[in-house]
């Protein structure tokens, strides 16, 4: 059993756990920003979206420094992030829908609702925490998975959610047509082994030129990796794992900025 396999099932058994939704408020308390407004906005300097995490699996030091929630917003919103990321999944990454109501509760900007969507009910819970937007995978509507990720998509829209829609390999387009997705992301992560894949990410990235916004996840850990996806036309980069590591995160945020007319 591969990752991917693995998280699915531990994920559908902490949502079916009683305690997955335990102390959110029983509907979203203030109108939501818009992600990808927020992305389109950040115009020719690229958009940075900050994701809070204290796991990353895949990483050779996988437990992060631990930050307080109010420290990751000031740290990040002192390093112009234009919206934040949070993740939600318990099992391996230490993570709770608690995580991310705390971080709506402390900023205006967007927040994406990062998690192994597999079920309505995480999306129900994504909108009572206040996000803005939430992640579904291309790769959960093959055979294998059988998550129906089209009426997860359409289910999220009536929430009053967008849908971040992320792709690895190129043989993913085939499985989001008919998928309404508001933004979408292509990850340099294998998430089934874990492995990262610059060579299939840039062949993606190309065939899915036409798919707006589009942003680069994964393995984002210095300015060379951020101009490599700069340079295949992406509008935006997701950041986790440098930015926990960095210890100046706000001079860290201003190294991965898309380079223009002026600026190296």
């Amino acid at each position: 059993m591969d990752f991917l396999e693995e998280i699915v099932r531990e994920t559908r058994a902490a949502v079916e756990d009683p305690s997955y939704a335990r102390g959110l408020p029983a509907r979203p308390l203030q109108p939501r920003a818009s992600l990808a407004q927020a992305i389109r906005d950040a115009g020719a300097e690229g958009a940075l979206v900050v994701e809070h995490k204290r796991v990353s699996p895949g990483a050779s030091s996988p437990r992060l420094p631990r930050r307080s929630m109010a420290d990751f917003v000031r740290l990040g919103e002192a390093g112009r992030a234009t919206a934040f990321s949070c993740l939600a999944t318990r099992p391996r990454f230490e993570g709770s829908p608690g995580d991310v109501a705390d971080l709506c509760a402390r900023t205006a900007r967007p927040v994406l609702f990062k998690e192994f969507v597999i079920d309505p009910v995480q999306l129900q819970v994504a909108a009572r925490a206040g996000a803005s937007a939430v992640l579904l995978l291309a790769r959960l509507s093959r055979p294998a998975y059988g998550v129906p990720i089209r009426d997860l998509a359409t289910e999220a829209h009536a929430l009053g959610l967008e849908v971040l829609l992320e792709l690895h390999e190129r043989t993913e387009l085939s499985l989001i047509e008919g998928v309404a997705a508001d933004v979408y992301g292509v990850n340099t992560r294998n998430l089934a082994t874990l492995a990262l894949d610059r060579a299939e990410v840039a062949e993606t990235l190309r065939r899915a030129a036409h798919l707006r916004p589009m942003l680069g996840l994964s393995g984002v850990d210095g300015p060379e990796e951020a101009r490599r996806f700069w340079a295949l036309g992406v509008d935006g980069l997701l950041v986790g794992t440098g930015f926990a590591q960095a210890q100046d995160p706000v001079a860290f945020l201003d190294t991965l900025r898309r380079p223009t007319a002026g600026r190296p």
